[in-house]
């Protein structure tokens, strides 16, 4: 086997990529944490595509995109309700103020 070279496939970050996807999806009801897996997983992920192109990171990148898109979704909803939650406060607030009942 001279002159030909063994190359050994490592599936190390498409591995990581996936799972950070799969963390990505699980995570995704708590808002920052499921979008900055998902990130993170994409960087593994594209950098075994990058290296050498596999269904690992094919999956990962997969997941990972599923994952900022829903967590996306999520964050902007999740700040509207946040937004409408404090708008209720203040006017709740104010209704009281205007009736002399604030305590």
């Amino acid at each position: 086997m001279v002159g030909k070279e063994i190359r050994h496939h490592n599936n190390d970050a498409g591995i990581v990529g996936v799972i950070f996807g799969i963390l990505s999806l699980v995570f995704l009801l708590v808002p920052i944490v499921g979008l900055v897996l998902a990130v993170v997983g994409v960087i593994f992920a594209f950098r075994q595509n990058k290296n050498s192109p596999n269904s690992w990171s094919k999956a990962g990148l997969w997941l990972c995109g599923i994952g900022i898109v829903i967590g996306v979704v999520w964050g902007v909803y999740y700040i509207k309700i946040v937004i409408e939650a404090a708008r209720v406060a203040i006017d709740y607030q104010q209704l009281q103020v205007a009736q002399g009942t604030a305590g």
